[in-house]
C-alpha cells in the first residue's frame, strides 16, 4: 500500500490509466508482482476468470493427499494457478534479477541442454498466456476512478508484439554474437508526443548491453560484452523508458537467453602416459582407462572416444566406452622384434552439426614391449640386386650383407656362408659378410647376364640347433658397347605417288623388311638412322632406335616430288651408333607414280551472248570449249561437260562432248525479257571422262525485247469524290497503267481515254499523264437517286477508262472509275416555340423531364436535315437536354435549393448535322417552390464541443451518478435545435444501441440480448434510466449497482415529427459513470489451493500464489497464514506468504522423507472501514516431490559384435543393459541409439535395450559401424525439461559377407577383335566369314568379397550359339569369344547371351547380349531379272529428250555393299549408247538425243550391271535392241474442252463416281503396224496437288475422289485430264506444254456444301456500357458471329441464355424478383438492347451469355459485360492547349483560359469489372504518378481532379396548363431581355469573331468533334452537355463496343442517340484549298454572318496534325458517307486508345 500511495501522491493529476501503467511498470521490478499483474487495461473484454474456471474443470481429477501417484502429482501441478508454475521454472526465470532486493537465487541445472531449456521456456510462455488477470486492490481502483482526466500526462509505453508481455532475446555465445552488433530495436509510444529516452537498469545490464537512442520513439540495443554460456546462460534485464516528465521511468523486462555453441573442447582427466607389456603376454587385457569431460551442454557436451593407431598396429588394440570412460584393451599378443614401442592416441570428440565444428582432445599413450629370446637372426642389409661391369678384375668387391640377432636385447654374434656358388665365381667373408669375385666375368657367357647367390647367416647361440636365416640375391653384369647396328635386308625397293603430302610414307615392295637391330644393351644398343643421296626429299622415322626398331621412309619435301621431273629416286639408308664408330648402310630405290594434278581450263573466262526473247526450240546459245595439259584421260581427251546450272538450265540442252548449248524442244520457252533481261548460267567441265578435276565458267545471256506485254492499270477500279458545283476533286485523280515492255520504246508508251459514262461531258482525261479534270460542274439534285438509299447525301457515277500502248500490234487494258458526288448544307433549323416556362419543387427528382423543345430543318438529306439541341446558357450543371429529342431534364444527382437560387433561365440552341445553328434560341424559365426539409441537431456546451471535435457525426455527453440513487434522481438534460420553424422535436433513448460495461470494460447483455446459460447478468436499461420526451431530462429509473455495471452509454435520438420529406432524426450519446460504494467480502479464486514443491528446493522458491478478489473498487487485500504452521516435531514451518501479493515461498529446505504433505490456511482481509473491514480464508495443500539424483550405468561387457549382411530386418543382434538406482520414472531406463552412428540401419528397443536391424544391410556399401547408445532415466517426463540423466556406450559392429551381389559386366572393357570398344548401343563386333581368330573380349566383376568364391566370376554361352559357331576361352573374370569352326556361309548377325556366374552357394548369375556380325564375302555377281534376257524395244521417233524407255533391273545374292547393283553402258565401236542415258542407280533408260527414223532405225546397246563388292566387284551384261517407230500424227482428242461436275463434301472416297467425256482419234491405220493400244486417261500433276485429291481409272475413264473434300477449305477444284494412246507413258516427267491441246480436258469440280461447321463468335467476350439516363430499348452493342458454311446452312439466329447475373449492383433490387428480361436481342442482327429503364441510383454491371445457332442447331456461346455508367464517376484532366482546335478551359471564377483544355474519362477495374469511382481513379493516378510521368509530359497534363458534375433524380413535368400560365407571365420580360441580349451578342460577334471563333460544332460531334451520324454509338454518352460547363467531352472506354467501321448509310435512320454534345470539334487540313461549298460543308461557313464565322485557309492549315490521317481516311477513303456529316473528325476508334 505504501508503494501505491507514493505513486498517487507523486502526481495527483494523472489519469487512472496512467496510474495503472505506473503500477504495471513498478511491478516489473518486483518478481513477486510481475507474475500476477498483466498488461490488460480496464477495458479488456476477455473473461479470464471464466477461462481459468474452465481450465480447472477440465483438469485431471486429483487423488486425496497421501496417495503416491505420478498422475496425482501431475494433476496437482496442473490445477494450480497458471501463473504459479513449478519452483524450478519460475526460479529459472527470475534467477538473474540481481538488482532487486527480493530476487531469489536458484541453482542452475548444468545438465540441461539448450533444447531442454528452450522447451522449458515454451512451457513458461504458455503458462503466462493462460494465467488470469489479477484485479488491482479495491482502494487503489477507487482512487483511480476519482482522478480527473483533464490535462493529464499520459505515461509512455513500450511497443511490443501482440500478446507479448516480455521481450525475449536469444543470442549465441562467443563470436557468433559479435560485440557491438545490433540485437534488438526498441520502440515506444507516447500519446503526448514527448520525445522518449530508453535506458538500462542495473550494473549487469550496463556491463553487457548498450542503448543508443534514435529519433523520438526508437532506440537500438547493442551487445557490449561477449557472452559465455558456461559463465552465465541467461540474464534478466530491466529496460527503462522516460518522456522527461516522470520521476521514475516506465520499466520493461527483457529476458536474454544465451544459447550454447560448440566452443569447449573435451579435457582428459590425468592419466598414465606410459604402459609396459610383456611380449607374448595373455590377451585380452586392459592396459589403461581414460575419461574426458566437455563443459558444453546437450549433444555438444557428449564425448565420444575413438582409437587412433599407427600403421601396422591395427588389430592389436581396441577401445570401448563404458560409463563415459574409454577402456583400452590389448586383444592380440605383441612382438618385441616386430615393434618394441607402440604409440596409441585416444581421441575424445564432442558432437556437432558438421564435421568442421567438432572439437576434440588427444591423449597419447606409449606402450613399451619387454623382449624375450625367441627369434632367430634377421638380415638388415641385403642388396636384392647388385650390378657390376663384366670387365672388373678378380677379387673385386661385389656386395656386403649384414644380419643381427632377432632378439634385440641379446644380440649374439653372426657367421656368414655361401651355399650355392656352383660356378665358383664368388666368395664371402664369414665375419664381415663381404662378397668378392674369384674368377673373371663374362656377361655373354652368363645366364641372362646375371648370377643368383644364396647366403646363410647363423647365430652363435647356446640354443641347439643354432638359429639361422637364408637370403637370396642377384648379381647383374653390366654390358659394354661391342656391337654395331644391322639391317635385316641388304637392299630395298619402294614407290610413292607424286605430290604426296609431307609425312606420307613410301610403300616398300618385294621382300624387303624395314627393320634395324643392335644386340648391345641400354645406351650401348642405341643407334641413329638417316638418309644419304636423296637430296632432302625423304626422311627416316624414327631417327633414333634402341636394340630393335622398324622404320619408315616419309616425304619431307613434297615440292621436289614431281613425276614429270624424275621417275625414280635412288639413295642410301645409314644406321650408326651414337659415337659414329660402328655403322651399316643399304641402298634403296623409290619409284615415283604419276597423278592427275591439272584441271581443265576454258578458252574464255566468261561467255556473253545476245538472243531474242521467245526464241524457238533448237536455237544455239553458245559453244564452250576447255583444255587440260594432262595426258590421256587426265588431259583434254578426257574432258566432259557434265552440268549446266542457272535459273533457266532446265530449258537448255548441253552436249557433254562438244559443249554446244541449245534451247530444248518445249512448247514454250522461259526466255522472257519481262521476267529477266539477263540470265546467268554456269557450265562445268571435268577431266578423266567426267570423274576427275572440274572447272566452271559463267555464261551471260542478254535478251532483246518484243511487244508481248499489255498495259496494266495500277488499280482495277478508281474512286473519286467531289462536291456539287465544284470544279476540283476532293483529292486529285490520276490514272496510271504500266507496260512491262522495254522502257522508252513505243512498246511501253501508254495513252488514256474515257470510253463510257461521260456522255454529258463532265470529265476529261489527259492522253499521256492520265490526269482527270472537271470540265462541267455536277448538280447533286439533278443526278439520279439510288433506290437503296434515297435519303443519302452521296450519289455515285461510273466511267470506263482505256489504256493502250504504241507497239505493233497495239495492246490495251480497261479500268473503271466510280465518282461520288456530295450534297451541301443550305438551310438552318427553326424552333416551333421560342419561349417556355415551368414551375417545379425544390426537391424535384433528378433525371425527370421538365420540358421538350421542337424544331425543323428544310434540308433534304441527312445529316443536314437532322437537328440536335444543346443548352447554351443557364445550365449550371443542374439541367441536361437530350440532343435529338429535345427533352429537358434535371441532371441526375443535381439538387435544387430554393434558398440559394429560386429561378433558372435556360437558352436552348438547335443545330443541324451540317453545323448550321438556329437563328433564334428557345428560352425556358424554371421557377422553384420551397419545402421544409432540414434535420434537427443536438446542442453541446464548449467543453463537450471540444471533446467531440473529430469524433464522428454523433456527439457525446458526459455525466456521473452514484449507485443506489433514488428513482427520479436528476442526472442531466440534453437539448436539440431545428432550423425549420415548423419543427416539432421529441426525445427518446434507443436502448437497442445502448450498452453497459463493468469495471473491466466488458459489455454486459442488455434488454433482450441476454443469452441462455450465460453467466453475465443481463440489465434492462429501459428500467434504469428515463428520458423526458419533450424536455430531454435524463433521470434515474431504478436501482443502480456499480458492481454490475460501472459505465453506461445511452444513445439519445431527437426527431422532427413535423417533417414534410420523410423521417428527420439526429442522435447523440450520453456517457454515464456510476460511482462506487464498499459492500462486498474478498473472495478467493480457488478453494482449496493445491500445489507441489520438489525436495531440496532452494530458499526463496515461489510455490503458489493465492489471490482473492473484492468486487468493490479501490480495496487493498492483505494475506496471512493463520493455521497449520506445525509440520512435525522440532521442525520449523518452511513457508511464508507475501501479505500484499499472496505469493507463498520457501524459507527453509523441505525433506520429502520427513514430510510428504504440508497443509495450512490462508486468510485474506480487505482494508474497508465502512462499516468495517471484511475477510475470508482458504485451505492450501502442498505436496513434496521427489528428485532425480542418480544417473544410469551400463552393466554389460558387450563391445564388439558381428552381423551377417543378410540379417533379417527386425531381428535382434545384441542387447545392452543399464541400471539406475532411482525409483519410479527416475529409475526407468530408456535406451536411445544415435542415428548418425547407425546411419538408420539399426534401432534399439527403448525399454529392453534390444538392438535390431532396421534396414537391409549391405557389406559392399559399409562393412562396419560404431554404434553410440544412450541410456536415459525419466526420459518420458524429464527429457524435454532437462530432468533426465544419461550414460553413453560405444558398440563396434562388423558386417560379414554373403553372396548377395550378382556379377556385373564391364562395358568399358568389352573389346572387339579390331580393338573397338563396344561399351554402349547395339554395336556389332564384325568379322568376315573366313575369320578364325579372337572375336570379342568380355570382362565382369562381382562386388562381393574377392578373396572368397563369392567374388570370382566364370562365363558360359547361354543362348545364341545353337549352330555351335562360337566358343569361350576363360580367364580370371575374363572370357574371349573365338570361332568354334569355320564361319563360311554363315554370314549374318548373331546375338550371344553370355552368362556370368560367381562361385557362391547358391551362385548369382548375370546375363548380357553381345552382337556378332559375320560379314559376307563378295562371291556372287549380279543377275538381270527385268528383262531377264536380251530384249527388243520400240520407241516412237518423236520421243522427246529425257523420255523414259525402259527400266532394267538386276539382283545380287550377296548382302551389303556386295549386293548393291549399279548400271552403265559397255563401250562399243558403234557408239549407239551416246543417244541414250541410263541412271546408274535405278536402271532407268532415257533418251539423250532426238531420234530420226530416216537416219537410223535400230540401236544396239550393251548394259553392264556391277556390284560394289570388295575387294573386286563382279558384273553381268545385257543386250538391248531399240527399234525407232514411225510417228503417230494424230492424238486422241476430246469432243469438248471443258467439263463441269459437282461432288459433295465429306463423302467417303470413291463413293461418288463421274463418267468423263469420250475422245476421237483421226489417225489412219499404218500398214506396218496396227494400232492396238487403247486411249488412257491421266490426271496431270499440278501445284494444287490434284493427283492427291482425285483419281481417274485409265481405261474406264471414271473420276472418283481419293480423300474427303472440304468445301470450306477449297470450294472449287480445277485440273487437267490427258487422253493418250501411250498408256505406259510417265506423265510425271512431262510438262503441260508438250501435249496437244485437243488431248487435254479442263475439269472443274464444284464442292457441294453440307452443314458441318458450327457458327463461331468473333470474340469470346463482348463489352459495352450504357448511361443510367438511357431509355428502354436503347441499343448497347452488336454481337457478331461467322459460319464457314454457305446459305441456307449459314443462316444465324442470336438468343440470350438466361439467367443474367448482376454484380456489385445498387438500385437493382426491384429487377431481381420479377420476370424482367433486362435485355433483348435481335435474333437476326445480334443487336443487344435495354429491356428496362435505368435509374440514376443504379450502379454495377451485368453479365449475360448469348448464343448463336444455325439451321441445324449447331451453336456457339459468348459472354457479354454491360456496365452502368454515372457522370459522377468521371475524372477531369486538364492539359496544355497546343492549338486552337479544342474548347478552352473554364476557370472556377468563370473566366476562360485559352492555354488549356479539358477532357473526361471513365475507368473500369480489369479484375473486378466495376467502374471505378472518381476518387479511386485519382488515387490510382497518384500511386502511379512516376510511371505516368512520361505520358503526362507527352500530353502536357496539368491537372487531374474529380468532375464537379452531380447526379440528381428525375420527376414528372408539370401539365400543359401550368406551363402555359408561366409562359404568359414571363413572355414580355423575356422578349425584351432577349432583344437587348441579341444586340449585345451581335456586337461582340462582329468585334471578336476572329478571336473567339467557334471551332467545335455542336450536335454531330462527340468528345473530339465526332458526329453521331458519322460514328453511331450504341448507347447514350452520359452527360455530354453544352461545351461551356463541366461534364462534357467524355472519352469513351474500350469496353463500349461500337460498329463505327461499318457502312454508315445503313444506320443513318436507325441511329437513336440522344446526347447533348459540346462543340469540341477539331479542325481539318486539306491537301488542296477547299472550295466555298466545301468550306460550308466543313462547318466554317461561307459568309460573314454564318453561325460559325468565316474561317480562312490559313486557319485550316494550322489545325492539329493529329487529325490529318483520320481526315484522309474519312474524306478521301472508302467511307463516303462519313464525310457527309460536315466535320473532319478524329475517329472514335482512335479515341479509345487514349484512355489512361
Amino acid at each position: 500500500m505504501d508503494k501505491y500511495r507514493k505513486i498517487i501522491a507523486r502526481d495527483s493529476s494523472v489519469s487512472a490509466t496512467n496510474i495503472h501503467k505506473r503500477i504495471m511498470s513498478w511491478s516489473l521490478r518486483r518478481p513477486t508482482m510481475r507474475s500476477h499483474i498483466t498488461t490488460t487495461t480496464t477495458n479488456t473484454t476477455t473473461d479470464q476468470y471464466d477461462d481459468y474456471s474452465n481450465y480447472c474443470r477440465n483438469a485431471v481429477p486429483c487423488r486425496p493427499p497421501g496417495e503416491e501417484s505420478v498422475s496425482n502429482r501431475d494433476c496437482l501441478m496442473g490445477q494450480q494457478s497458471p501463473t504459479s508454475t513449478s519452483s524450478s521454472i519460475r526460479g529459472e526465470r527470475l534467477r538473474h534479477a540481481k538488482s532487486d532486493s527480493d530476487a531469489i537465487q536458484i541453482p542452475r541445472q548444468t545438465n540441461l541442454s539448450s533444447h531442454q531449456r528452450k522447451y522449458n521456456r515454451t512451457i513458461i510462455q504458455k503458462l503466462r498466456l493462460s494465467r488470469p488477470t489479477v484485479f488491482l486492490p479495491p482502494l487503489l481502483l477507487f482512487i483511480i476512478a476519482q482522478i480527473t482526466l483533464v490535462n493529464a500526462n499520459i505515461l509512455p509505453q513500450f511497443l511490443l508484439s501482440d500478446g507479448q508481455s516480455e521481450i525475449v532475446l536469444r543470442l549465441k555465445e562467443g563470436p557468433a554474437s559479435p560485440v557491438g552488433s545490433l540485437i534488438y530495436t526498441l520502440k515506444g509510444i507516447d500519446r503526448d508526443g514527448d520525445p522518449l529516452t530508453f535506458g538500462l537498469k542495473g550494473q549487469i545490464a550496463n556491463e553487457i548491453l548498450r542503448i543508443e537512442n534514435r529519433g523520438r520513439d526508437t532506440a537500438n540495443l547493442y551487445l557490449k560484452k561477449e557472452l559465455d554460456r558456461e559463465v552465465e546462460d541467461e540474464y534478466m534485464i530491466i529496460l527503462t523508458l522516460n518522456d522527461g516528465k516522470l520521476a521514475e521511468p516506465v520499466q520493461q523486462s527483457l529476458l536474454l537467453l544465451v544459447e550454447d555453441t560448440n566452443d569447449e573442447r573435451p579435457v582428459f582427466k590425468p592419466y598414465q602416459s606410459t604402459v609396459k607389456v610383456t611380449e607374448n603376454g595373455k590377451v585380452p587385457q586392459i592396459i589403461t582407462t581414460l575419461e574426458a569431460n566437455d563443459r558444453d551442454e546437450g549433444p555438444y557436451g557428449q564425448v565420444i572416444y575413438k582409437l587412433q593407431l599407427e600403421d601396422g598396429d591395427e588389430g592389436f588394440f581396441t577401445l570401448n566406452t563404458v560409463n563415459g570412460q574409454a577402456v583400452v584393451k590389448l586383444v592380440k599378443p605383441l612382438d618385441y622384434e616386430r615393434k618394441f614401442l607402440h604409440q596409441i592416441k585416444v581421441l575424445a570428440m564432442d558432437r556437432a552439426e558438421t564435421e568442421a565444428q567438432i572439437n576434440q582432445a588427444i591423449a597419447s599413450i606409449v606402450v613399451q614391449v619387454q623382449d624375450l629370446e625367441d627369434t632367430g637372426p634377421t638380415f638388415i642389409a641385403v642388396p636384392p640386386v647388385t650390378k657390376i661391369r663384366e670387365d672388373v678384375p678378380v677379387n673385386s668387391f661385389v656386395l656386403q650383407v649384414r644380419a643381427i640377432d632377432g632378439d634385440r636385447g641379446i644380440n649374439n654374434a653372426i657367421k656368414y656362408s655361401l651355399v650355392n656358388d656352383n660356378e665358383k665365381v664368388f666368395e664371402i667373408d664369414s665375419d664381415s659378410g663381404i662378397v668378392y669375385t674369384k674368377e673373371p666375368l663374362d656377361r655373354e657367357n652368363a645366364r641372362g647376364g646375371s648370377y643368383v647367390l644364396n647366403i646363410v647367416a647363423t647365430e652363435q647361440s647356446k640354443i641347439s640347433p643354432k638359429p639361422s636365416v637364408e637370403t637370396t640375391l642377384v648379381v647383374n653384369l653390366l654390358d659394354i658397347d661391342d656391337e654395331r647396328p644391322r639391317f635385316k635386308s641388304t637392299s630395298y625397293l619402294a614407290e610413292i605417288t607424286e605430290n604426296s603430302q609431307e609425312g606420307v610414307p613410301v610403300t616398300f615392295l618385294a621382300k624387303g623388311i624395314p627393320e634395324v637391330f643392335d644386340h648391345d644393351l641400354g645406351l650401348n644398343g642405341t643407334f641413329r638412322l638417316k638418309t644419304d643421296g636423296d637430296g632432302g626429299i625423304f626422311e627416316v622415322t624414327p631417327s633414333e632406335g634402341i636394340n630393335h626398331v622398324s622404320f619408315l621412309i616419309r616425304v619431307k619435301n613434297p615440292a621436289r616430288l614431281d613425276y614429270e621431273k624424275m621417275k625414280e629416286i635412288n639413295f642410301t639408308i645409314i644406321a650408326e651408333d651414337m659415337t659414329g664408330d660402328k655403322f651399316s648402310k643399304v641402298p634403296i630405290s623409290v619409284a615415283v607414280l604419276d597423278a592427275n594434278d591439272n584441271i581443265p581450263e576454258f578458252e574464255k573466262e566468261q561467255y556473253e551472248v545476245l538472243i531474242n526473247e521467245n526464241s524457238p526450240p533448237g536455237t544455239v546459245i553458245v559453244r564452250v570449249n576447255a583444255t587440260d595439259p594432262d595426258s590421256g584421260n587426265f588431259g583434254t581427251r578426257g574432258i566432259r561437260y557434265t552440268s549446266i546450272t542457272g535459273s533457266i538450265a532446265n530449258e537448255l540442252s548441253l552436249d557433254p562432248v562438244s559443249g554446244l548449248i541449245t534451247i530444248k524442244a518445249t512448247n514454250k520457252t522461259s526466255l522472257d525479257r519481262e521476267l529477266a533481261t539477263v540470265y546467268y548460267l554456269s557450265v562445268e567441265a571435268q577431266d578423266n571422262k567426267g570423274r576427275g578435276n572440274r572447272k566452271n565458267v559463267q555464261i551471260i545471256i542478254n535478251l532483246k525485247d518484243e511487244n508481248d506485254e499489255s498495259p496494266v492499270f495500277l488499280q482495277s477500279r478508281y474512286e473519286a469524290r467531289i462536291f456539287e458545283n465544284e470544279m476540283e476533286f476532293v483529292s486529285p485523280v490520276r490514272f496510271q497503267a504500266r507496260d512491262n515492255d522495254l522502257k522508252d520504246t513505243p512498246n511501253s508508251e501508254v495513252h488514256y481515254t474515257i470510253i463510257a459514262g461521260n456522255e454529258e461531258g463532265w470529265l476529261e482525261v489527259d492522253d499521256l499523264s492520265g490526269k482527270l479534270k472537271v470540265v462541267k460542274p455536277f448538280d447533286f439534285e439533278k443526278l439520279s437517286t439510288s433506290p437503296i438509299s434515297p435519303l443519302s447525301n452521296v450519289k455515285h457515277l461510273n466511267f470506263t477508262i482505256r489504256a493502250h500502248d504504241s507497239g505493233i500490234p497495239s495492246r490495251f487494258a480497261l479500268s473503271f472509275l466510280t465518282l461520288f458526288v456530295f450534297d451541301t448544307n443550305d438551310f438552318s433549323p427553326r424552333f416551333t416555340r421560342t419561349h417556355m416556362s415551368r414551375i417545379i419543387r425544390e426537391d424535384f427528382v433528378g433525371g425527370s423531364q421538365i420540358a421538350k423543345v421542337e424544331s425543323s430543318d428544310l434540308d433534304g438529306s441527312s445529316p443536314f436535315n437532322r437537328v440536335f439541341y444543346r443548352i447554351e446558357t443557364g445550365g449550371q450543371d443542374k439541367f441536361v437536354i437530350e440532343s435529338e429529342t429535345g427533352v429537358l431534364r434535371l441532371t441526375p444527382g443535381a439538387q435544387l435549393d430554393y434558398n440559394i437560387k429560386p429561378n433558372h433561365i435556360l437558352e436552348i440552341i438547335a443545330q443541324d448535322g451540317g453545323g448550321r445553328q438556329s437563328e433564334a434560341p428557345c428560352v425556358i424559365n424554371i421557377t422553384l417552390k420551397d419545402i421544409n426539409n432540414k434535420k434537427p441537431k443536438f446542442e453541446f456546451n464548449a467543453v463537450e464541443e471540444e471533446s467531440n471535435a473529430g469524433g464522428g457525426s454523433n456527439g457525446v455527453y458526459f455525466t456521473k451518478v452514484a449507485e443506489n440513487s433514488p428513482k427520479g434522481h436528476f442526472i442531466m438534460q440534453v437539448k436539440a435545435s431545428d432550423p425549420d420553424t415548423s419543427a416539432v422535436l421529441r426525445y427518446n433513448i434507443d436502448f437497442n444501441k445502448s450498452d453497459a460495461r463493468n469495471e473491466d470494460g466488458r459489455v454486459l447483455l442488455t434488454n433482450t440480448k441476454t443469452k441462455p446459460g450465460s453467466k453475465l447478468r443481463g440489465v434492462d436499461l429501459s428500467k434504469l434510466f428515463i428520458l423526458d420526451p419533450t424536455e430531454g431530462i435524463l433521470s434515474v429509473g431504478g436501482g443502480l449497482d456499480r458492481e454490475l455495471m460501472e459505465t453506461v452509454r445511452l444513445y439519445v435520438v431527437v426527431q422532427d415529427i413535423g417533417s414534410e420529406t420523410g423521417e428527420q432524426k439526429a442522435s447523440a450519446r450520453i456517457e454515464v459513470t456510476i460511482l462506487d460504494e464498499n459492500d462486498s467480502d474478498p473472495k478467493f479464486r480457488m478453494n482449496p489451493y493445491m500445489a507441489s514443491v520438489p525436495e531440496n528446493a532452494e530458499k526463496g522458491t515461489k510455490i503458489i500464489t493465492v489471490i482473492a478478489d473484492d468486487p468493490d473498487k479501490d480495496r487493498v487485500i492483505r494475506y496471512s497464514i493463520v493455521s497449520g504452521k506445525e509440520i512435525g516435531k522440532n521442525q520449523k514451518f518452511p513457508l511464508a506468504i507475501d501479505p500484499e501479493t499472496g505469493v507463498i515461498e520457501l524459507v527453509d529446505r523441505v525433506d520429502r522423507e520427513l514430510t510428504d504433505w504440508i497443509n495450512f490456511t490462508v486468510l485474506a482481509e480487505d482494508s474497508g472501514t465502512n462499516p468495517k473491514n471484511r475477510h475470508s480464508s482458504v485451505p492450501v495443500f502442498l505436496r513434496v516431490i521427489d528428485q532425480n539424483d542418480n544417473a544410469p550405468m551400463f552393466v554389460d561387457n558387450l563391445t564388439n559384435i558381428t552381423v551377417p549382411e543378410d540379417a533379417q530386418v527386425g531381428s535382434i543382434i545384441a542387447k545392452v543393459v543399464a541400471k539406475d538406482m532411482d525409483s519410479g520414472n527416475y529409475g526407468k531406463i530408456t535406451y536411445l541409439l544415435d542415428r548418425k552412428s547407425s546411419m538408420g540401419k539399426f534401432t534399439i528397443d527403448s525399454e529392453t535395450g534390444a538392438i535390431r536391424v532396421a534396414e537391409p544391410l549391405d557389406r559392399e556399401e559399409k562393412s562396419s559401424y560404431t554404434l553410440v547408445i544412450q541410456a536415459w532415466d525419466n526420459f518420458q517426463f524429464g527429457y524435454a525439461s532437462g530432468e533426465s540423466r544419461n550414460a553413453f556406450k560405444q558398440l563396434n559392429l562388423a558386417v560379414s559377407d554373403i553372396n548377395d551381389s550378382p556379377p556385373e559386366f564391364l562395358d568399358e572393357d568389352v573389346q572387339s577383335a579390331t580393338g573397338k570398344s563396344l561399351r554402349s548401343g547395339p554395336t556389332c563386333a564384325s568379322v568376315t566369314e573366313f575369320h578364325e581368330e579372337l572375336i570379342l573380349t568380355i570382362r565382369a566383376k562381382d562386388r562381393d568379397d574377392e578373396t572368397t568364391a563369392n567374388g570370382k566370376v566364370t562365363f558360359k554361352i547361354k543362348s545364341g550359339n545353337e549352330l555351335g559357331l562360337f566358343k569361350l576361352q576363360l580367364g580370371k573374370n575374363i572370357a574371349k569369344v573365338l570361332p568354334a569352326r569355320s564361319l563360311k556361309g554363315f554370314y549374318g548377325n548373331y546375338t550371344l547371351t553370355i552368362e556370368a556366374q560367381d562361385g557362391g552357394r547358391p551362385p548369382n548369375v548375370a546375363t548380357k547380349e553381345f552382337n556378332l556380325c559375320v560379314l559376307d564375302y563378295n562371291d556372287n555377281k549380279p543377275r538381270f531379272i527385268n528383262p531377264a534376257q536380251n530384249f527388243t524395244i520400240k520407241v516412237p521417233e518423236n520421243a522427246t529428250v529425257g523420255s523414259s524407255i525402259i527400266q532394267v533391273r538386276a539382283v545380287d545374292s550377296d548382302i551389303g555393299d556386295n549386293g548393291i547393283v549399279r548400271y552403265r553402258f559397255r563401250q562399243e565401236f558403234s557408239r549407239h549408247s551416246e543417244t541414250f542415258h541410263i541412271n546408274p542407280t535405278t536402271g532407268v533408260l532415257t533418251l539423250a538425243k532426238l531420234l530420226d527414223r530416216e537416219r537410223q532405225k535400230v540401236y544396239y546397246l550393251r548394259i553392264e550391271a556391277y556390284d560394289l563388292g570388295q575387294p573386286t566387284p563382279l558384273s553381268s551384261e545385257l543386250d538391248l535392241t531399240i527399234v525407232v517407230k514411225n510417228v503417230d500424227d494424230f492424238k486422241p482428242a476430246f469432243v469438248k474442252n471443258e467439263f463441269i461436275a459437282q461432288l459433295t463434301e465429306n463423302i467417303s472416297p470413291g463413293r461418288e463416281r463421274i463418267q468423263l467425256p469420250g475422245t476421237i482419234d483421226r489417225d489412219d491405220e499404218d500398214d506396218e503396224e496396227k494400232k492396238t493400244s487403247q486411249v488412257c486417261y491421266f490426271i496431270l500433276s499440278d501445284s494444287k496437288n490434284s493427283t492427291e485429291l482425285f483419281e481417274v481409272d485409265a481405261l474406264s475413264h471414271v473420276l472418283t475422289t481419293k480423300v474427303r473434300l472440304d468445301r470450306e477449305k477449297q470450294p472449287m477444284h480445277n485440273f487437267t485430264i490427258l487422253a493418250t494412246d501411250n498408256c505406259h507413258q510417265d506423265i510425271k516427267r512431262l510438262h503441260l506444254q508438250v501435249f496437244d491441246k485437243g488431248s487435254l480436258l479442263s475439269v472443274q469440280i464444284e464442292v457441294a456444301d453440307v452443314n458441318d461447321n458450327m457458327p463461331i463468335f468473333t470474340q469470346r467476350t463482348f463489352t459495352g456500357g450504357v448511361s443510367t439516363s438511357s431509355d428502354y430499348g436503347t441499343e448497347i452493342l452488336t454481337f457478331s458471329a461467322t459460319d464457314a458454311d454457305t446459305p441456307p446452312n449459314a443462316k444465324l439466329t442470336y438468343f440470350i441464355i438466361h439467367p443474367i447475373t448482376m454484380s456489385l449492383s445498387e438500385g437493382l433490387s426491384h429487377l431481381i424478383n420479377n420476370d424482367n428480361p433486362l435485355f433483348s436481342i435481335d435474333p437476326n442482327s445480334g443487336i443487344l438492347s435495354l429491356a428496362f429503364d435505368p435509374q440514376p441510383d443504379m450502379k454495377g454491371h451485368f453479365s449475360l451469355n448469348v448464343g448463336v445457332n444455325d439451321t441445324t442447331d449447331l451453336s456457339d456461346k459468348a459472354n457479354a459485360l454491360v456496365y452502368l455508367l454515372r457522370d459522377d464517376q468521371k475524372v477531369k484532366i486538364t492539359v496544355r492547349m497546343t492549338d486552337a482546335s479544342f474548347k478552352y478551359h473554364e476557370n472556377r471564377d468563370g473566366s476562360v483560359d485559352k492555354t488549356k483544355t479539358d477532357f473526361y474519362i471513365h475507368l473500369v477495374h480489369p479484375d473486378q469489372n466495376i467502374v471505378l469511382e472518381a476518387d479511386e481513379v485519382l488515387k490510382l493516378i497518384d500511386l502511379n504518378i512516376e510511371e505516368l510521368d512520361d505520358l503526362f509530359k507527352e500530353f502536357n497534363v496539368l491537372d487531374t481532379q474529380k468532375s464537379t458534375f452531380t447526379v440528381g433524380a428525375t420527376f414528372a413535368t408539370k401539365g400543359r396548363e401550368e406551363t402555359k400560365n408561366l409562359f404568359l407571365v414571363y413572355a414580355i420580360g423575356t422578349a425584351l431581355f432577349l432583344a437587348l441580349l441579341l444586340l449585345v451578342v451581335i456586337s461582340i460577334c462582329f468585334a471578336q469573331r476572329s478571336k473567339y471563333q467557334r471551332q467545335l460544332k455542336a450536335a454531330t460531334t462527340n468528345a473530339y468533334g465526332s458526329s453521331a451520324s458519322i460514328i453511331p454509338r450504341t448507347g447514350n454518352v452520359p452527360n455530354t452537355n453544352v461545351h461551356s460547363v463541366e461534364g462534357s467531352n467524355p472519352i469513351w472506354m474500350q469496353a463500349y463496343h461500337n460498329n463505327w467501321y461499318k457502312e454508315d448509310s445503313i444506320r443513318y435512320e436507325a441511329s437513336d442517340t440522344r446526347d447533348s454534345l459540346d462543340e469540341n470539334a477539331i479542325g481539318t487540313e486539306s491537301t488542296s484549298p477547299p472550295s466555298s461549298h466545301m468550306r460550308s460543308f466543313l462547318g466554317t461557313g461561307s459568309g460573314g454572318s454564318g453561325s460559325g464565322g468565316g474561317g480562312s485557309d490559313k486557319e485550316l492549315c494550322r489545325r492539329n496534325d493529329l487529325n490529318r490521317t483520320y481526315h484522309r481516311n474519312l474524306i478521301y477513303g472508302n467511307r463516303i458517307e462519313s464525310a457527309a456529316s460536315g466535320n473532319c473528325l478524329i475517329l472514335k476508334k482512335h479515341l479509345e486508345t487514349t484512355e489512361l
